[in-house]
């Protein structure tokens, strides 16, 4: 990656409305084997990809409504994990965008969560 770029901002919006910023790749590509996977577009990148959309969708949200969501650090899992209602509107977005992200969140509960 080349060019000076903003740390929230977006490399390129899909059709959903979903990114991963400028930061959040050269994060990735500066990790051991990050070019590598990146290169290969194994699994290991789009998992990642995949979680810093989901991070961004909810970030966005929240910026606008503090209280749809929780973000906070996962000891357990050593990253940043999310939480929101089950029935609230990051839940209806996720819903939205789900074929797109898989399903990592367990929509029986009150609270989801995603890490």
């Amino acid at each position: 990656m080349k060019g000076k770029y903003l740390f929230r901002e977006p490399l390129a919006l899909d059709d959903l409305g979903l990114y991963i910023t400028a930061a959040q790749m050269q994060f990735y590509l500066n990790t051991k084997e990050g070019r590598k996977h990146f290169r290969k577009g194994d699994s290991e990148f789009f998992s990642y990809f995949d979680t810093c959309r989901v991070y961004n969708l909810v970030y966005d949200m929240m910026e606008s409504n503090p209280e749809c969501a929780k973000m906070y650090w996962d000891e357990k899992t050593e990253s940043v994990a999310l939480s929101f209602p089950a029935t609230g509107k990051v839940a209806q977005a996720l819903a939205t965008v789900g074929s797109s992200l898989g399903d990592d969140y367990d929509s029986e509960d009150s609270w989801g969560s995603f890490s």
